[in-house]
């Protein structure tokens, strides 16, 4: 099913790089005319790549559009040729998108030339692989590239799948339902409650020592820590 939301680009990745830098640097909405002039762009491509880069978060606005704080980063960081901002911020920007996740998650499925790709989003755009369309998709699939979101190996566009951080053990946290100042904390605070369980076997008693290692995130407010060793107390203490 043909996907009639997204906006292709329609020029090269240089010439829509201009465009995402004027829009960035400009401290007021800017219309095609104001555009026109700060890149030299004729207003007809403007308002064509202008599409895309709503369709990415990458600007807002009516007639007169400007760019988002991710677009601002981003045109900054192009303008100052800071790869690693670069390749961040362009990340962000298309990884978030629902159409270009499915094309990712297609790719994940089964590597495929440039040219298999870029058929392969044109078809599923419901367009054809041609004129701007062609322009188009081989800029979005060099942005996917700079954006370390792909890599082409022995001819062939695989997904560069992400490291997911490891999970914390139990024994190295325990969780907490949300309190109020947790969002807020950076640092961890552990306290650690000892508990002895006597259990009786005639005249041969066995003492059983249970460390139980308690962690919470650090905040200002006094009542999360009031409420935590009041609890600890009361039940593992008692």
């Amino acid at each position: 099913m043909a996907n009639s939301e997204f906006k292709l680009p329609q020029s090269s990745f240089s010439e829509l790089t201009k465009l995402i830098i004027a829009f960035a640097k400009s401290k007021s909405p800017s219309s095609l005319a104001d555009l026109n002039k700060l890149t030299g762009i004729h207003t007809t491509i403007i308002s064509a790549n202008n599409g895309f880069l709503d369709t990415i978060d990458a600007i807002k606005g009516g007639n007169s559009k400007e760019a988002t704080e991710i677009g601002k980063k981003l045109g900054l960081a192009l303008s100052n040729n800071m790869d690693t901002e670069i390749s961040k911020n362009i990340e962000l920007l298309l990884s978030k998108n629902e159409f270009i996740e499915s094309m990712l998650t297609a790719l994940d499925i089964k590597p495929r030339s440039t040219e298999d790709f870029q058929s392969h989003i044109a078809y599923s755009l419901g367009k054809e692989l041609k004129s701007r369309n062609k322009t188009g998709t081989g800029t979005l699939i060099e942005m996917l590239k700079t954006a370390n979101l792909i890599e082409e190996k022995e001819g062939l566009l695989y997904l560069i799948k992400k490291e997911k951080e490891p999970k914390r053990s139990e024994e190295e946290s325990t969780s907490f339902p949300n309190t109020d100042g947790f969002e807020e904390a950076q640092d961890n605070l552990t306290s650690i409650a000892t508990r002895k369980i006597v259990n009786g076997l005639g005249n041969n008693n066995v003492t059983l020592n249970i460390n139980i290692q308690l962690t919470i995130p650090e905040t200002e407010n006094e009542t999360v820590y009031e409420n935590f060793f009041r609890a600890m107390k009361k039940h593992l203490l008692s």
